[in-house]
């Protein structure tokens, strides 16, 4: 299927920029990423990505899970030159043009039991 540049293939160059953070202590955990990349033939065509997680221990066992993700997206070369249909696009089987994108999420989460569930029992053999 030909993409919006009449294209049904093409290999191109690109370069990523990519950091990280991870936190863990007491309190519990968290990481966040950025990340930034650009084609090389058009630096127009570029994308920058984000997303940070946090584990925050409330009291024993019990914890919030917070997550959240944004991008900006300027590279979206393989968009199909053909609409997409209905089903296609509840599916989630054709990328549809967009320049922003982003979710998050919540949780609680309660964990219980022996401080040793997590060790191997010998007799297991590993």
């Amino acid at each position: 299927m030909p993409t919006l540049f009449d294209r049904t293939s093409e290999t191109l160059f690109y370069e990523r920029l990519s950091a990280t953070l991870a936190l863990k202590d007491e309190w519990g955990s968290a990481s966040g990423t950025v990340e930034a990349a650009h084609y090389f033939h058009d630096f127009n065509k570029n994308h920058v990505y984000s997303y940070g997680d946090a584990n925050i221990r409330l009291f024993k066992g019990f914890s919030l899970r917070l997550y959240a993700q944004a991008q900006l997206i300027g590279d979206q070369l393989y968009l199909a030159k053909a609409g997409a249909s209905e089903q296609e696009i509840l599916l989630q089987r054709t990328q549809l043009a967009t320049q922003f994108s982003y979710y998050g999420s919540a949780g609680l989460s309660y964990t219980f039991g022996s401080i040793y569930n997590n060790v191997v029992n010998p007799r297991f053999g590993q």
